[in-house]
Parts: structure tokens; sequence; C-alpha cells
């Protein structure tokens, strides 16, 4: 119905799943251009980042080494001592990286870090602090020009949010928007134009609103 209204302006309609995308070009009128979020952001950002998604994944157990990171041992909320192996402190690091790359933060925050919540509260501080640097060097070594590992999809859309983008309509549909992280809300906040916040459940709302 927006679009319908004002096909005289370019919209954009933004989805996570590529088979809405695809069924929303059959139905829209043609002065929307749909599309996925992570389409838009790997058509926009350098070929050599997005040809990283190929490399084999390093297993956290190896970051962990590489980092010089070993197993340790922490006390819990229920004075018992839980023992996290390497794996389990490599995930921590990497699950950090994508934390801080769905967040809007300019840089990784201690936050970012996810601690078991059995952990006990200033080991736990303690702990995020700790792992901070290792989350950061982890995410310089993704976007670095020279790097050599596997990269996820969060990390080229969170090099997509930072070069601030701008996306050529004069209005934009977000799809599913209760579901939006803290990346996408920062690129639509930064949009110099009409956004409409859509849910799943759109087309009943119209209904209803018809009827009166």
């Amino acid at each position: 119905m927006i679009a319908r209204a004002r096909p005289d302006r370019r919209g954009y309609y933004l989805a996570f799943n590529r088979d809405i995308a695809s069924e929303a070009k059959r139905t829209f009128s043609a002065n929307v251009n749909c599309r996925t979020v992570h389409s838009v952001a790997c058509s926009s950002v350098d070929r050599s980042l997005t040809a990283r998604l190929n490399l084999p994944k390093e297993p956290p157990q190896h970051l962990a080494s590489r980092y010089g990171l070993g197993p340790m041992r922490v006390p819990t909320i229920i004075d018992k001592t839980l023992e996290l192996s390497s794996f389990h402190v490599g995930r921590m690091v990497a699950d950090g990286a994508a934390r801080f790359c769905r967040s809007a933060q300019s840089a990784p925050e201690e936050w970012h870090v996810p601690v078991d919540e059995k952990i006990e509260e200033t080991a736990a501080a303690d702990l995020r602090a700790m792992l901070l640097p290792h989350v950061l060097r982890h995410w310089e070594e993704s976007t670095s020009p020279n790097g050599r590992t596997s990269i996820t999809p969060d990390v080229y859309l969170k090099v997509w949010e930072q070069s601030r983008p701008t996306i050529n309509a004069d209005f934009i549909l977000f799809d599913e928007a209760q579901d939006s992280d803290g990346l996408m809300l920062s690129v639509l906040k930064h949009q110099r134009t009409q956004g409409y916040l859509c849910r799943r459940s759109l087309s009943a709302d119209l209904r209803m609103a018809r009827r009166g």
C-alpha cells in the first residue's frame, strides 16, 4: 500500500530471508527494490573480504592456542569450580567478536564477551576484561586486508555498517523489525529517508485498519 501510494518515489524493501525477498519482488511494484540485508552489505564491501567466507574455519581450540590461551578454572555461584577448556575459551573470543558485529558499538566492549551465567560475578567480570583484548585482536584479524582466516557474514555486515552506508531510496520498508539487532538499527538511523518498520503480521493489521 505504501509503495502504490508513492509510485513516483524509489523504495527499498529489506528482509533477512532470501525467500521472502524473492516473494516480495513478485508482489511489489517496480519502484521498490527488494533485497536481503546481507545481499546489500555483501555487494558494498571489498571482494577480498567476502572471498574469505569460503576459507577453512579455524577451530576454537586452535584460535585459543594461537592467542596463548589455555584451559581455565573459575569459581561459580554455587561454590564449585568450573573448568573451561581451550575449546570453550576460544569460543568465548569468537562469540564475543560476533556479538560485537551485531551491535551498534564502534569497538568491542567487555559486555560483548559471553560468560556462563553460573560463573561468580567478580570472576565473570575479570574473565570479560581478560578476554576483551583477544576479541579486539580477532576482529582486527577478521578485517585485515592481509587476513588468512575464514570470516562469517557478521564480519562484512559490520564493515558495511561502519562505513555509514547510504541506501539509495526515498523510503525504506524493513521487514521483521522485531528481530532486528543493534547493527541494523544503526544503519537505518543514519539514513536520510522515510523508514517503515514492518512485522510479518502487517497485512492483517492493514485489513483491520480498513474495517475501521
